[in-house]
């Protein structure tokens, strides 16, 4: 069973061998590089939080300001699964990954931690690998409450099966 950390740690020898031997990308490889490691341990850091149930609470996002509206273009490659293409060798790792996170206690720690999407997005993204399963986020339910006028028959209320109806949001 990989890990996380293990994917990661030989996704970025792959990427280091790759820029040894293309040294006209060395640069640009090295802040990938580093990027990757940066995520991995912001990972991690919420994995050990969320196993040992001291996840801090997700913050409410931010309304935007009226001149973020106008967005330069970003100094690094934005197509999809642009580290693929620069460096075909990482295909296996973002493989692992995926096969990773569609897995049983990543989607729990997912549904408990979104704000782990915001790290996984943006490496899914950049190794080739499908988006993150969607997770299913419960919205409390409004439990039917009768009303006092009409009162239910006996029969019912000594009944052991409890009947909900639920609203349906």
């Amino acid at each position: 069973m990989f890990s996380f950390a293990t994917i990661l740690f030989h996704l970025r020898a792959a990427i280091a061998a790759r820029a040894a031997r293309d040294r006209t990308l060395s640069v640009w490889y090295v802040a990938v590089w580093a990027r990757i490691g940066r995520m991995g341990a912001r990972l991690e850091q919420l994995i050990a939080l969320w196993r040992a149930g001291k996840l801090p609470q997700a913050r409410a996002p931010r309304a935007r300001q009226a001149n973020q509206s106008v967005r330069q273009k970003p100094d690094y490659p934005t197509d999809p699964d642009w580290l693929l293409v620069q460096a075909p060798e990482v295909a296996a790792y973002g493989s692992q990954l995926q096969h990773l996170v569609s897995g049983a206690e990543c989607a729990a720690f997912l549904a408990a931690c979104p704000q782990a999407g915001r790290i996984l997005r943006p490496l899914m993204h950049m190794v080739g690998c499908r988006p993150l399963p969607e997770t299913v986020r419960i919205k409390p339910c409004a439990v039917a409450v009768p009303d006092q006028a009409t009162p239910l028959p006996e029969s019912a209320a000594l009944s052991p099966e409890v009947v909900l109806q639920f609203s349906g949001a």
